[in-house]
């Protein structure tokens, strides 16, 4: 190979690697639940040096989970989570609540210091569904990572 050919190879290499690291990853959570796993990227994220509520967004689609009532939900989180520490919430989706009845509260686990965590899915009605937030702890009151799920019945 000679000089000229070397140094267009390794121009290459050096621009391609230079455009993979614009792009930065963000940690990834999975849902688990009977035999059904899905998975989604942060809708919010704070990279190093960054702090709610300047942190990086993403407008994504919230994925859906079919739970059956009584069945384990698991929660598996990347490492990055492990890391800061995570919990959950369950809630209703803004707007479930009946006319004239106020939301209830959201059900929130305790922080979590591992990758997984598992609950066991409520009995929902079959016309309904439950948002699942998976949160990472922040130094302060606001989270610095949060992921969506919505939990539906399974038929």
């Amino acid at each position: 190979m000679n000089a000229r050919r070397l140094l267009a190879c390794a121009s290459a290499v050096g621009a391609l690697l230079a455009l993979s690291a614009c792009e930065k990853p963000v940690p990834i959570v999975t849902v688990v639940s009977g035999g059904q796993s899905v998975y989604t990227e942060a809708s919010s994220w704070c990279f190093e040096d960054q702090n709610p509520p300047e942190c990086a967004e993403r407008e994504s689609e919230t994925p859906v989970v079919s739970v059956r009532g009584g069945d384990t939900v698991g929660v598996d989180v990347d490492k990055e989570l492990v890391d800061r520490g995570w919990f959950i919430e369950l809630a209703e989706p803004e707007g479930a609540a009946a006319e004239g009845q106020q939301p209830s509260e959201p059900q929130r686990s305790e922080e979590q210091d591992g990758h997984y965590f598992t609950f066991t899915a409520p009995n929902l009605p079959s016309d309904s569904e439950l948002l699942l937030t998976v949160r990472a702890v922040g130094e302060g009151e606001d989270p610095t990572g949060e992921w969506s799920f919505r939990l539906r019945p399974r038929g």
